[in-house]
């Protein structure tokens, strides 16, 4: 039996079977990566949100006080300007939410006013808006 000499595509093949591996790994990294990013951005959206809707929830019992709290109420909160509110609550800590009322519009004989509150955590923000009538 002879010999000849042999051309082999063995090296090549698995050069460049490794590169290709290399690649996909690489991307499944990457994807990895913005899927944990994406993730915390949308916690943070949700507590941001809930940090607002505390933030308008505390500007509502000052102009309608509960009935239990009747002297909780003085319309303070919307007279005094805009108001932070630091949140250390578990799911909200760390947040922040800054609330401020505008001024009270009469329409059709009612009056309204809007309460403005917006929420944040990290760098993300949420703004939610609440119109009520006296």
């Amino acid at each position: 039996m002879k010999f000849s000499k042999q051309n082999g595509i063995g090296l090549p093949a698995a050069i460049f079977v490794i590169t290709l591996m290399a690649g996909i790994a690489v991307a499944i990294n990457q994807l990895v990566s913005q899927n944990a990013q994406t993730f915390e951005e949308t916690i943070n959206l949700t507590r941001a949100f809930y940090a607002a809707e505390s933030g308008a929830g505390f500007a509502m019992n000052t102009v309608f006080p509960p009935e239990a709290y009747p002297g909780y109420a003085s319309g303070a909160e919307c007279a005094a300007g805009p108001r932070v509110y630091n949140f250390t609550v578990d799911g909200i800590n760390q947040c922040k939410a800054t609330v401020s009322c505008g001024p009270p519009k009469v329409i059709s004989g009612k009056s309204y006013a809007t309460i403005e509150s917006e929420g944040s955590c990290g760098d993300v923000t949420r703004t939610i808006q609440v119109r009520t009538v006296f």
